[in-house]
């Protein structure tokens, strides 16, 4: 009897998990959507626009809740789940007009434009917003440059000229036919900014030139014994491997991609940017010192079981018990669920708060990331849980920015931050390996293309291109990215 009742709680266990890591996975504003859905669809679940406390459950006259938000005088932050109101944050504060600036990502032509743009005559531009627009997602270029001469009715060393300055912007080697023509062009750029021994950059592009496809296989015996016969270099297989070891560290075969560091474009969700999750401001009446953590419920109704109908149905025999039975017990599962979601999202922001008050009021640099295993120990759940808590959360901080959730568990962010001091602060541009070589005397072994990869992370070109824009005055001149852009896909008079 105790294994047969074991066995009948079990599905409404696993209904209840599945449920509640689905709500704890959305950001408020789909969980919004999410709920509006299931009140469609269930009439025993209902919504009262009735102002409570998502906490606590009083009644409220005003936000935020007195009991829940009272500042507890030692300063300790003070966290509380408040209900989301129509517009989110920002209606609150007064509008449109207030929204905090958030960040869009450059995208990878209008970043290649920046950097090429002076350099282009006016017969030229077109012919680059055409080779731009042809990349695909790795950034090769997928149109032969005679067929684009043909196509845009100029001569084929114009192009070749134009393919030349992309291929050699940042990131270096976009615009190649394929990923060896890239490994080679970006070779080309390595040799002019980096401290390498002239033998490795050699036999680096010995391997790329002629034994592409046997580096694939690691078939470095045969390539050994092919570079002897070939050209009388007597090199063990170990050899070969390092000198591999040189290319993955230094190369990428696909360079639209290490326009992100990471292989994939950020996102760049403006909803969740405009509707934070969470705002955390300061405390006046604490002297400004103490942390005001609102964690946003997803409605701004109390949601719960209709009791109406659940006295009916307690009335009720036969087949319309079991279905309106069946109606309750969903209805009530929607609402424990979205309690323990926003249970959790409170507690994970109180941790936050707690161990992150210098990044909340200062900047990039003061950030200490914990992982998500860390936070999981700490609240007593497991990793996943804390994982979909913070995916496709924002968070508002006091000084006006609005941040992915995710950022505090950005261990790189420090250290990008320290790249970014050390290029406003240099006089002469670092190369990537000299930046490397700063960091490692401040106890920060970062390795060259890791510095290369945060650098077009921050938005900051390489130091050729910025020793090239201060040889010229341009550093001292404005440029607009998307003005570029259409200046330069806007044909000839």
């Amino acid at each position: 009897m105790f294994a047969a009742h074991i066995q009948d709680n079990r599905p409404q266990a696993t209904a209840h998990l599945a449920k509640t890591m689905s709500y704890l996975q959305l950001p408020a504003t789909e969980l919004e959507a999410a709920l509006m859905a299931e009140l469609d669809r269930n009439p025993a679940l209902e919504l009262v626009d009735e102002l409570r406390c998502p906490g606590c459950g009083k009644r409220l006259r005003r936000l935020p809740c007195p009991t829940c938000a009272a500042p507890t005088g030692d300063g300790a932050p003070v966290v509380f789940l408040s209900p989301r109101q129509p517009g989110g944050l920002h209606e609150i504060e007064g509008g449109e007009d207030d929204l905090p600036e958030t960040s869009v990502p450059e995208r990878l032509d209008e970043h290649i434009l920046r950097q090429i743009g002076p350099a282009l005559a006016r017969e030229e531009r077109p012919v680059a917003a055409h080779i731009l627009a042809q990349l695909d997602e790795n950034g090769f270029l997928t149109e032969a440059p005679a067929e684009i001469a043909r196509y845009k009715h100029v001569a084929l060393s114009l192009v070749q000229r134009v393919l030349d300055l992309v291929q050699h912007a940042d990131p270096p080697g976009v615009g190649a036919a394929g990923p060896q023509a890239s490994l080679l062009i970006q070779l080309d750029c390595l040799s002019e900014t980096s401290s390498a021994p002239p033998a490795m950059m050699h036999l680096a592009r010995l391997l790329i030139q002629e034994h592409f496809a046997a580096l694939g296989k690691m078939e470095y015996e045969r390539v050994a014994r092919r570079l002897r016969a070939e050209h009388g270099l007597h090199l063990m297989p170990g050899t070969i491997e390092t000198a591999v070891q040189f290319i993955h560290r230094n190369l990428t075969p696909y360079p639209a991609r290490a326009h992100w560091g990471d292989g994939k474009l950020p996102a760049a969700d403006t909803a969740a940017l405009r509707n934070p999750d969470v705002n955390i401001t300061t405390l006046a009446s604490d002297g400004g010192s103490a942390l005001s953590v609102e964690v946003f419920a997803p409605l701004s109704g109390w949601l719960r079981v209709n009791p109406e109908l659940k006295a009916a149905a307690a009335n009720c025999s036969g087949e319309d018990r079991e279905r309106w039975g069946q109606a309750i017990a969903n209805a009530a599962l929607v609402t424990k669920c979205l309690q323990q979601r926003n249970h959790t999202m409170r507690r994970l922001m109180q941790i936050i708060a707690e161990g992150q008050r210098d990044f909340i009021l200062g900047g990039d640099g003061d950030l200490r990331p914990s992982t998500r295993v860390q936070i999981a120990q700490a609240l007593g759940l497991h990793e996943s849980t804390i994982s979909r808590a913070v995916a496709g959360k924002s968070v508002a901080l006091p000084d006006g920015r609005i941040v992915p959730l995710a950022k505090f568990f950005d261990r790189s962010l420090a250290v990008r931050d320290r790249v970014r001091q050390l290029v406003e602060a240099e006089t002469d541009p670092l190369a990537d390996d000299e930046i490397a070589a700063a960091l490692a005397k401040e106890g920060l072994q970062v390795a060259r293309r890791t510095v290369a990869k945060y650098r077009k992370m921050l938005g900051i070109l390489p130091a050729s291109v910025r020793g090239r824009q201060a040889r010229t005055h341009l550093a001292t001149r404005p440029h607009n990215a998307r003005l570029t852009a259409v200046a330069l896909a806007t044909p000839p008079a």
